[in-house]
This record gives structure tokens, sequence and C-alpha cells, in this order.
């Protein structure tokens, strides 16, 4: 199946203090569009999901809807819009393909956490997070690498995984994706006549790099002065809502 959802993955068996997270619960990849049967099939009966968050803008949605799956109920939290940015990688990589994609996407990360709004849309995802009892929430945006990456870098950070951990979940997109990148990167340079120098650069926008993570964990330092400050003041989750995230999501 997983190859049917770009860059699709389980975040079960990460190990966290005290056990792992558990299987068929934290969902991540991109949109769930143009599915098979069989891929919704397993959705529905495998991983028994109950939640979508939608990460992506409304013109990504338009572009790419996610399929209505019966049962399923499917959340939009627009994470970069409201902060003038386009997060789709591919729009990004053509639109930006002048600039230094490595710093371009280090400064889309330190928006995570420095725009007001997209810390307000993260606040919103814990809270599904936190109603989802039963089965498993997916969560994704367009290439399921940035927006997405960095709220699983938060939600396994909360459940303890260590940052060696979490990190190599991170850059596992780059292994996931490298086919598919590669593909599109070949087409792009045929398109757009583009030179070698250009299709290594328009590269680091279809990919992660530690550095795009660091970035935003530098941020939350800068702000907040430590992680556990920004869950509290950032996310507003209290210490209750952190044992209970715990709870849900750690197999102990």
């Amino acid at each position: 199946m997983h190859h049917k959802i770009r860059n699709f993955r389980d975040l079960g068996g990460i190990p966290v203090k005290g056990g792992h997270v558990k299987y068929h619960k934290l969902l991540r990849g991109g949109p769930l569009y143009n599915l098979d049967e069989t891929t919704v099939a397993c959705l529905i009966n495998e991983y028994h999901l109950k939640t979508v968050v939608d990460l992506r803008s409304e013109r990504e949605i338009e572009e790419k809807p996610n399929m209505d799956i019966e049962g399923v109920e499917d959340v939009h939290l627009d994470i970069m819009t409201k902060a003038q940015q386009n997060a789709d990688p591919e729009k990004m990589a053509l639109k930006y393909r002048r600039e230094i994609s490595t710093e371009h996407m280090k400064g889309l990360n330190r928006l995570f956490v420095e725009s007001h709004d997209a810390r307000d849309e993260y606040r919103t995802f814990f809270k599904y997070l936190l109603k989802n009892k039963e089965g498993a929430l997916y969560f994704h945006c367009t290439a399921g690498k940035d927006r997405t990456g960095f709220a699983a870098a938060q939600i396994l950070k909360i459940l303890g995984a260590s940052d060696e951990a979490i990190l190599a979940d991170y850059l596992e997109t780059n292994t996931m994706t490298h086919e598919l990148v590669e593909k599109e990167l070949a087409g792009f340079k045929v398109k757009e006549n583009l030179t070698d120098d250009q299709v290594n650069n328009i590269r680091g926008y279809m990919t992660v790099d530690t550095s795009y993570l660091k970035e935003a964990w530098d941020a939350i330092i800068e702000i907040y002065g430590d992680f556990e400050t920004y869950v509290a003041k950032g996310l507003l989750l209290s210490d209750k809502d952190v044992e209970t995230l715990k709870q849900i999501y750690i197999e102990f």
C-alpha cells in the first residue's frame, strides 16, 4: 500500500522513554488522493483510520483533494498560507530556483515556530491528537516532509523519543521518496531547460536536511528557552495533556 501514498509511514515502533510508539496510531505522509479501493480498504481495516489532519493550503487541496472515506473525519489546518508562504515543494522549487534552497527551507522551518498562525494550527493539531483515543490519526501535507515532518518531530519529542530517533524518522523521507524525486527532477530539467547546478539546488526543496529541522529547534530555544516551555506556552499543553498523549500513543 505504501507506494500508493507519497512518503507514507507508521510512527509505530519508534523507541521512547518507557516503551515505543504504538503501531497503527500515528501515520504520516502525503495526500490521500486518487487512491485505489485496496489502499482505502487497508487504511480502514488494517490501520483503523479515524482522523485525517490535512496541513495544506486550500489551493493545494483543490489540486489534489483527499478522498472522502466513510467514517473518517477530515480536518483542515492550514499551517502556512496565513504566513504568506507557499509550502508546496514543487511550486517552491520552480518559483525560487534562483535562491539557495537550503537557506529558503531553513527559513520555512523557522516560520513553523515564529509564525503565530502556524503555531495556532499546530496547537489545534495537538487537540486532535488528544481526542484520538481509538484508531489511527493520519497527518499530512503535500509531500509529507516539512509541515508534516515538524509535526512528527514535535509529537515524538513530547512522547520521549531521542533526538537521534526523531532525526532518523525525519530523514527517512529522503530514502522513501528518492526514486520519485529523481524522476520529477529529470522531468523539470527537460521541461524548464535547467542546468545541473539548478537541478541540485531544486533538489534541496524536494528533500529534507538535518539543518532544516535544526532551524525549527533553534527557533524554539531562542523564543521559549527550552522545549518544555514551548510545549506549555507555545502549544498550550498541560502536564496532564502530555501524560494523556503518552497513555494514548505509547506501548509501555
